[in-house]
């Protein structure tokens, strides 16, 4: 059987890292994947559910082999892990990672490649508010989108490697400057899990508020509240990876929610009907 890639190292075996590993397998698109983490009981867990073939804790161990290195640990620490793993890299592998910042790490990260190894940004949109291995699921990526990020300095072969990859597993490509894609991200998935988070914290916060309460909320409450479930961890690093961008984003979102909120002590009907219309005009064209 011919595969795409002989072998893929996947650090940081998470959600979108073990749903990966899952359809690698399933798809016969490398013939060794090789799992990287801190944690040995961990690694030896996903080994055991049959997600990777091999593990290691240590990059001078098995990454030289890999032709594909997918890095899928927090954002916080990607810079970090392709530093500590580039002594290692051979020549012509390709890096990725799938985190949803991509200016401070590609800035970082594009300098320090060595001739004839190639990193390349990538996010796939996909996922659930849970984490880790044990959430990954066959067949994610199928019908989402998965941005790229390459620069002026990214190598054309290396790139159509990486977007073959993403298709095989399903995904649809879409190229996107860097600065761009934290923008708009920031906007259509930062701030979403913000406002979240901070809904579920003013509920909480409320004087005289009754915790039992909560489990009388409807469908809507718990459909929109559910990110708030998401890792807080990794929403910490992203909110302080991009944070500009978010500042930006939550100073839109407080002007629009301060608009409302004068309409509604103003008792202007008009206003509050053309706010809400406004809004379900635009979702339902979505």
């Amino acid at each position: 059987m011919k595969h795409m890639f002989n072998h893929i190292a996947i650090a940081g075996l998470g959600l979108i890292g073990g749903s990966l590993a899952r359809d690698i397998r399933r798809l016969g698109l490398a013939a060794t994947i090789t799992g990287f983490g801190r944690s040995p009981e961990r690694l030896k867990k996903a080994l055991e559910m049959g997600i990777i073939d091999a593990w290691h804790t240590d990059y001078s161990q098995g990454i030289a082999q890999a032709d594909l290195i997918i890095v899928g640990t927090p954002v916080s620490l990607i810079t970090q892990q392709i530093l500590e793993m580039l002594p290692h890299v051979k020549q012509g592998a390709v890096i990725t990672d799938v985190g949803s910042v991509k200016t401070a790490i590609i800035e970082q990260v594009e300098p320090m490649m060595p001739q004839g190894v190639f990193f390349i940004g990538g996010h796939p949109i996909a996922g659930t508010e849970n984490s880790g291995f044990e959430s990954s699921v066959d067949g994610l990526f199928e019908h989402r989108a998965c941005v790229l990020t390459p620069t002026e300095k990214t190598d054309p072969h290396a790139l159509k490697k990486l977007e073959n990859f993403w298709k095989a597993v399903g995904a649809n490509i879409v190229c996107m400057d860097i600065k761009t894609h934290d923008m708009i991200f920031a906007g259509i998935s930062h701030l979403p899990h913000i406002v979240a988070f901070s809904l579920v914290n003013a509920l909480t916060d409320m004087e005289n508020f009754e915790k039992q309460i909560l489990q009388y909320s409807a469908g809507g409450f718990r459909d929109f509240t559910r990110i708030a479930a998401s890792d807080p961890v990794m929403w910490r690093d992203i909110a302080l990876m991009n944070k500009d961008h978010i500042l930006n984003a939550i100073g839109f979102f407080e002007k629009s929610l301060g608009s409302l909120k004068q309409s509604i002590a103003d008792g202007n009907t008009s206003e509050i009907e053309q706010f809400f219309k406004k809004s379900h005009d635009t979702r339902r064209a979505i």
